[in-house]
């Protein structure tokens, strides 16, 4: 159903288009600034690592990539977005299994992180039933004054690859 590959520079435009509203961009990119363009995707794309997209056809409808990365150490995931019109039909989980997957078994880390703020309860929901689990806990300060809690969450590779095994014999 979906395909995965590298980010491509025409994706770019699709993937601004993700994020409906300020808080849903404050989500995916915290450090952009609303409305997310082309330019900010780009810039970024100098400190990130791995950036892909999620296709179903022919129709970009994810994207992320590790927002930092340790060679042998530990990656972080980044920019997790799912396109309005796809959300609820399986993109992010599939996503976070292609980059799941490339951590562990592409690049061989020992450990993936990533962070979430407590108000996204539907991905804060999908990554604790993908094995992911809660490491440390900041209170961060939104743009527009609002406090909020910012959760980072780890998998080591022994559980992926126990997850990992029980799918493929299921």
């Amino acid at each position: 159903m979906f395909t995965h590959r590298a980010l491509a520079d025409a994706d770019i435009p699709q993937i601004c288009g993700f994020p409906r509203d300020r808080l849903e961009l404050y989500y995916l990119f915290p450090r952009a600034s609303w409305p997310l363009t082309p330019e900010q995707i780009r810039e970024s794309l100098d400190i990130r690592r791995d950036p892909t997209v999620i296709l179903q056809g022919d129709a970009v409808v994810g994207y992320a990539n590790f927002a930092t990365f340790e060679e042998g150490r530990s990656a972080s995931l980044g920019n997790v977005s799912v396109a309005p019109s796809a959300r609820g039909t399986g993109v992010a989980k599939h996503i976070l299994q292609v980059m799941m997957d490339r951590a562990f078994a592409r690049h061989g880390l020992p450990e993936l992180v990533l962070r979430c703020f407590n108000t996204n309860t539907p991905a804060l929901v999908l990554y604790g039933k993908l094995g992911f689990v809660p490491v440390a806990l900041e209170e961060r300060t939104t743009p527009w004054g609002e406090r909020i809690a910012l959760f980072t969450l780890r998998m080591e590779r022994d559980v992926w690859e126990r997850r990992h095994r029980e799918a493929v014999a299921a």
